[in-house]
């Protein structure tokens, strides 16, 4: 039988397992949003850092990544999600401002591997990278990066201000 402190070891070793498989696939899907924001953006600009916070607690949301998987990259489609299923975004700030360690540990994770950077001086997020790593990937794992890349495309085509009323979020 385990001794106590082997089992704290153990479930130790769980935790930061989870932690950093959830930073590592929420830099992942930060990246994604990044490169899709610029290339959908009329005129390739990237994101500014403030839109990051609402895109982890979207895409990690089972309802909602099922939700936006469905669509197409269309700037109204973010419209019809909003009209169409009211209960996608519900709870959204809450479940923003519970994750945003989840958030800024995921861009430290994306900082670090060189996947995105910050302009210090406009605070703009850009994507260091376009190579996609091939490795094969369980479905959900999948929806997340493709709900990540359509948010991009969607969020490129509004302000801020449009978005935050849209989703009824505040920074």
């Amino acid at each position: 039988m385990a001794s106590t402190m082997e089992k704290l070891i153990y479930l130790n070793e769980i935790e930061e397992y989870d932690i950093m498989h959830n930073n590592v696939l929420g830099a992942r899907s930060l990246w994604q949003f990044t490169k899709f924001y610029s290339e959908y953006h009329e005129k390739r600009e990237s994101p500014d850092l403030l839109l990051f916070m609402p895109i982890l607690p979207i895409v990690l949301s089972n309802n909602s990544c099922n939700s936006i998987c469905r669509r197409n990259f269309n700037e109204g489609s973010l419209i019809k999600v909003l009209i169409e299923d009211k209960g996608v975004f519900l709870g959204l700030q809450k479940r923003m401002e519970d994750m945003s360690s989840i958030t800024f540990n995921s861009l430290r994770v994306a900082f670090a591997s060189n996947l995105l950077t910050i302009d210090k001086t406009d605070f703009k997020i850009r994507s260091l990278t376009n190579v996609n790593p091939s490795f094969d990937v369980p479905k959900d794992y999948n929806d997340i990066i493709l709900a990540s890349k359509r948010l991009g495309a969607w969020f490129s085509k509004y302000s801020i201000n449009q978005i935050t009323n849209y989703l009824n979020i505040t920074f």
